[in-house]
């Protein structure tokens, strides 16, 4: 044991010794020293460059902004556009296209905002929807000089395009009405005073005017029971021929629409899908569709609806998931990521957009906040009917969030399942979707009383229900059966 540590320590000597003498080695000595300081002194100065750094620097930031520039187009080409737009855009020698080009003063603009600079005749949000509905192609100053390249079409009406750009514009001119036609339509009137009017909505029926639905909705209806049978006079929108001119102001925002340009809208504060039921207000003074119009934006505005879903979505389950539209099919909306939500990168969309991780997309792009409280009532094993209410209003939010939860709407022929659509028209005769807006509670916009207005569903979604909830008149008669409406001073 002794030799063993002996030996040890005859180890250790030795390798500090050579470490030691290591540290010598490398530690300068005076004329070390001075050595180094002489040759500090008298180095040989360095040859002056040539280069200007700056305009070097400059260079450089020009082209990192080229490319970004010709990656966000790219990019929104790409998460816009289907591949047959080109064909689509091209396809009719009888169009006229008229072709501009981007100024130096409207460089790294957005393209609806060039556009209604560029066409006087055109308000931005008409711009904006020539641009979604693929009218407009573009061409990169890169592109220019490529022969035999056609324009590539896109419908991200937030891109920004750099000086030089050329625009390529359909010449298309719409034929629409210049009035509302007064129609003689059944209406269900729940309430009416001489400020605002609340219906309960029939299915089949849109709201406002529109392309494809320029008569036989909602507001042609009451277009004409308003100028004609109205107790309470035609209200501010309505003329005494029936006739109401369009409306195109843009200063009130329709809730349910996420901002888009509506022309004919007159005394809509909110909407309703084509193939939704229930509760619909429309003001019929201008100081009441104002009041009406802040309350639904500041969420002062009450909103329950019923479904019948497939599958069970489950109880008190509260579905907080950013909504915007399809990339691809502009019809449909989807749930996109949180703009807020932090993922496995440590960083947030919103923050990543400002890195130009997301190619310039904008905030309604990457989703638009939308809040919805679900509650199923009754589940039979298959089927289900859930109460649901809404905090925020984005287009087809309750269709969207309960697809995402993969229990569709029984009968939707966007976001269901066609399966069982089909089962459902061939049991039922049905094909709508089965959503019904039931409940609605706000205060009166002149007198300030709290109002609750409930409707009972259609008779074709409530025999569809109490095949799933036998008892459901007994435990929600509200659902069913009229109720009297709730005035609370």
């Amino acid at each position: 044991m002794l030799i063993h540590k002996f030996f040890f320590v005859c180890l250790i000597c030795n390798e500090f010794k050579h470490i030691h003498s290591f540290l010598l080695a490398g530690r300068p000595t005076i004329s070390n020293k001075v050595k180094l300081i002489s040759t500090q002194v008298y180095a040989k100065v360095p040859p002056t460059s040539k280069f200007n750094l700056n305009e070097i620097e400059e260079f450089e930031a020009e082209l990192d902004w080229q490319l970004k520039q010709e990656t966000q187009v790219i990019a929104g080409l790409e998460e816009g556009d289907d591949n047959d737009d080109n064909e689509i855009f091209f396809g009719s020698e009888n169009e006229e296209v008229k072709i501009y080009e981007v100024t130096p003063e409207l460089h790294n603009k957005r393209i609806d905002a060039i556009l209604s600079e560029m066409v006087s005749d055109l308000s931005r949000s008409q711009c904006g929807s020539l641009v979604t509905s693929g009218m407009v192609a573009i061409t990169l100053p890169s592109e220019k000089s490529t022969r035999d390249r056609k324009p590539t079409v896109t419908t991200r009406k937030s891109l920004k395009l750099e000086k030089g750009t050329l625009l390529h514009v359909k010449n298309v001119i719409e034929e629409r009405p210049t009035e509302i036609i007064s129609q003689n339509l059944p209406l269900d009137i729940m309430y009416e005073d001489e400020h605002m009017i609340v219906l309960n909505k029939a299915a089949g029926m849109v709201v406002h005017p529109a392309v494809g639905n320029w008569d036989g909705t909602v507001v042609n209806a009451l277009a004409y029971y308003l100028a004609n049978e109205s107790p309470f006079g035609s209200g501010e929108f309505i003329a005494a021929d029936g006739n109401v001119k369009s409306e195109k102001g843009e200063g009130v925002d329709i809730d349910g629409t996420d901002g888009e340009a509506i022309i004919f809208r007159p005394g809509i504060v909110h909407r309703l899908d084509k193939g939704t039921t229930g509760i619909l207000v429309v003001a019929k003074t201008r100081q009441a569709l104002t009041l009406l119009s802040g309350a639904f934006a500041a969420r002062e505005v009450k909103k329950a609806y019923v479904a019948i879903t497939v599958g069970n979505p489950g109880k008190r389950v509260v579905i907080d998931k950013p909504i915007g539209r399809h990339p691809t099919n502009r019809q449909r909306m989807r749930v996109v990521p949180d703009p807020n939500r932090m993922n496995s990168s440590g960083m947030s969309p919103n923050q990543k957009m400002a890195l130009g991780v997301f190619n310039g997309k904008s905030v309604a792009q990457v989703g638009r906040k939308a809040l919805s409280f679900v509650d199923t009532l009754a589940f039979d094993g298959k089927l289900g009917v859930a109460h649901v209410r809404i905090e925020t209003g984005r287009t087809h939010q309750i269709r969207v969030h309960l697809q995402d939860r993969t229990t569709p709407i029984f009968g939707d022929d966007v976001y269901g399942f066609s399966d069982w659509n089909k089962r459902l028209f061939k049991s039922h005769g049905i094909q709508r979707p089965l959503l019904h807006a039931f409940r609605l509670e706000l205060n009166h916009p002149i007198t300030g009383k709290k109002m609750i207005f409930r409707a009972p569903m259609a008779d074709d979604m409530s025999t569809v229900a109490i095949a799933i909830w036998p008892n459901g008149k007994d435990e929600r008669s509200d659902l069913f059966e009229k109720s009297e409406i709730e005035i609370i001073e």
